[in-house]
């Protein structure tokens, strides 16, 4: 046989050898890869979708709050003041909340008052029959619930359509009791809603009545294992292509009974999985052109150094292929067709080594958003699989503050208002805290809480708690300045031991619990406006370096007498920081 023909049949053997190699790991690895991204991605879409829902169902409950927590409806419930009903609910101001019931609950659960209406006809329509069966079962009543902290929101799924509720205890408008009943909203979840929810999220919502006969094909296929009474985040959401060109995801929406209510559909192009598949074309025609030259010179050399550098080049990029270590590179030496190609290929391997790159960035990303809701030791333990987290700190220090009559200017404050002025308070208090690393445990309405010494025990936490409250007084000082406004804050500080740990399984909060925290919030909420109100166990490790006064001996809810001082300031040589 001639060198010729030996040589084209080895180019033969190799070349086919290295494109079956390269393109088996090359597909299987851009295809997976773009295909899970793309499945995430969709993931993601749901979870906004979600979390949109259950931001919709809060402002639902804050648009109740403003009724709930009024005084004039305070006093309706006792004396059934009919000029309240001509003032406040007339047609108008249902069209303006956008609502299409409203009941009034007594103390002892008895209709006081009750009000269907229709939004497109803009006129006034009874109260759905079931939606009052419901009623009667106390699902949604909160006599049973007498705190004035008590409330409830969800779906109703009745024949008129499903039906967001919102249900919230009724008191005076400082949001203080006793409960003189319930203040019932309801609002359907028409077509105009959810397409609401749709511009929220810029994504493309359809919503199903898991009751509806005619359900379409792929809805009803997904029905089943959406509707298991043993969700879990990983299974609460279904992903399947519908066509080359779309993928869908799928969500169920649970009733107050905890029963499958409305199914949502997101659709979504097939971007990635498009990209994906014109990436690998490209790859496998760079690799034909590529081969074709490859070829040719060779052929043209017929010497054995160009043949001993092609065998070389062919079992280097076996090893790549085989060992699917991208990080590799084959040798390139000399300026022909055959260095060409080996960096031809090393550019390849380059690109498949970023594409993996990237898919890494994409996890770290995912892991940074872990680590603005969790400590960073918490969440790593967290993504070892570790499911139960509860530990117990022998000494830690825990500070509660409350924006002194916040809670009754918000019953004279748009939302929007509110909110804003909320974020802008605590946002400087984050900051605070990251400067004095200090971990942030939550907010409940105008309340801050925040602990030193934990998940990582450090010495100075009483300090640098202390520190904190104080650079706290001065921000609400200047928060005062800027906007003319006259808040001022109760600080409550304990210190001793607590437990912390990771409670829920969709949304995950650090928490902590103890005798510890509870005297904590006790300080706080038995303090004076402006001040900042310690037990003596942190007045002890205070008080070599911080000027503190006694107030004395007040009576603390579950604790009986104790002695408490008021921080001052820092101590320094020529006087007092206040």
């Amino acid at each position: 046989m001639k060198l010729y023909q030996k040589t084209l049949i080895t180019i033969g053997i190799t070349l086919t050898s290295l494109f079956g190699v390269l393109y088996a790991t090359t597909s299987s690895i851009l295809v997976n890869g773009f295909t899970q991204l793309e499945k995430r991605e969709v993931r993601q879409n749901v979870q906004r979708v979600q979390n949109a829902y259950s931001n919709y169902l809060n402002e639902f409950n804050a648009l109740n709050y403003q009724w709930a927590a009024w005084d004039e409806t305070y006093a309706f419930i006792k004396n059934g003041n009919q000029d309240y009903i001509k003032r406040n609910l007339r047609p108008a101001d249902f069209q303006t909340l956008n609502i299409n019931l409203i009941l009034y609950l007594n103390s002892s659960g008895n209709l006081v008052y009750a009000r269907g209406f229709n939004l497109k006809q803009r006129q006034f329509k009874p109260v759905p029959k079931g939606f009052l069966q419901s009623l009667r079962s106390n699902k949604i009543n909160l006599r049973q619930q007498p705190n004035k902290l008590s409330r409830f929101s969800g779906i109703v799924l009745l024949p008129e359509g499903a039906l967001a509720v919102s249900a919230l205890p009724i008191l005076t408008g400082q949001g203080k009791g006793p409960v003189r009943g319930t203040l019932i909203m309801g609002r359907y979840l028409s077509s105009e809603e959810i397409k609401h929810l749709s511009q929220l999220t810029r994504l493309d919502i359809t919503a199903y009545k898991v009751t509806d006969p005619q359900l379409p094909i792929d809805v009803s296929a997904v029905k089943v294992a959406l509707s298991s009474e043993e969700q879990s985040p990983e299974n609460s959401i279904v992903v399947q292509p519908s066509s080359a060109d779309t993928i869908r995801g799928y969500t169920m929406l649970r009733d107050i009974y905890d029963r499958p209510a409305l199914l949502l559909r997101v659709d979504l192009p097939r971007d990635i999985y498009k990209q994906g598949r014109v990436s690998l074309n490209y790859f496998i025609v760079s690799l034909l052109v590529v081969g074709f030259v490859f070829t040719v010179a060779t052929l043209l050399l017929l010497r054995r150094l160009v043949l001993s550098r092609l065998a070389r080049l062919s079992n280097e990029v076996k090893v790549i292929g085989t060992t699917g270590d991208f990080s590799m590179r084959v040798a390139v030496s000399g300026a022909d067709e055959l260095s060409s190609l080996g960096s031809t290929i090393n550019w390849m391997l380059e690109a498949l080594e970023s594409f993996l790159k990237e898919l890494t960035a994409e996890r770290e990303k995912a892991d940074q958003l872990l680590l603005n809701v969790l400590p960073h030791p918490i969440a790593d333990r967290l993504k070892n699989e570790q499911r139960t987290i509860a530990d117990s700190f022998a000494e830690a220090t825990v500070l509660f503050a409350d924006i002194v009559g916040f809670t009754a200017m918000a019953s004279h404050t748009s939302p929007v208002e509110l909110v804003s002025l909320l974020n802008h308070i605590f946002s400087a208090f984050d900051r605070l805290a990251e400067l004095h690393s200090l971990e942030k445990i939550k907010t409940i309405g105008d309340a801050y809480m925040v602990v030193g010494g934990i998940p990582v025990h450090r010495e100075d936490h009483v300090e640098s708690v202390a520190q904190m409250a104080l650079d706290m007084q001065e921000a609400i000082s200047k928060f005062n300045q800027e906007n003319n406004s006259e808040f001022s804050m109760r600080i409550g500080i304990s210190t001793g031991p607590v437990v912390a740990g990771v409670i829920g399984i969709k949304k995950f909060i650090y928490d902590l619990w103890g005798d510890t925290v509870n005297i904590a919030s006790r300080m706080e909420s038995h303090g004076l406006p402006g001040c900042i109100q310690v037990t003596a166990a942190t007045y002890e490790r205070l008080k070599d370096k911080y000027e503190l006064e006694e107030r004395g001996v007040i009576n603390v809810k579950g604790k009986g007498e104790m002695t408490t001082y008021l921080l001052l300031g820092r101590k320094k040589e020529s006087g007092i920081v206040r």
